[in-house]
């Protein structure tokens, strides 16, 4: 994996069915992101090409995978530059309802 800078922001709320997802990423340094990859629970949500690459990337993903009582989310946000060089952010948390 080469290291590339990179800031993630993940925001999740528990919606009516499983979850509401914003997940964010930023270049530092004069790096572009060229693809985006998002898994949550071990299934891909999405696996974008950003074509031209930029140095910031947003996604909403509204009522993403399951939801219930104390069930355990694993989401995991992978960026590429347009080098293939790779950096990733994972997030868990607990639904409480």
């Amino acid at each position: 994996m080469g290291a590339i800078p990179m800031k993630f922001s993940v925001q999740h709320l528990r919606a009516f069915l499983g979850n509401d997802i914003t997940v964010g990423a930023e270049a530092e340094d004069h790096e572009l992101i060229a693809r985006v990859t998002i898994t949550l629970d071990g299934f891909q949500l999405c696996d974008d090409q950003v074509d031209p690459p930029s140095v910031s990337y947003e996604r909403q993903l509204p009522q993403a995978g399951d939801g219930g009582p104390h069930m355990q989310h694993r989401l995991t946000i992978t960026v590429t530059d347009p080098e293939g060089n790779m950096k990733s952010a994972d997030r868990r948390w607990q639904d409480m309802t």
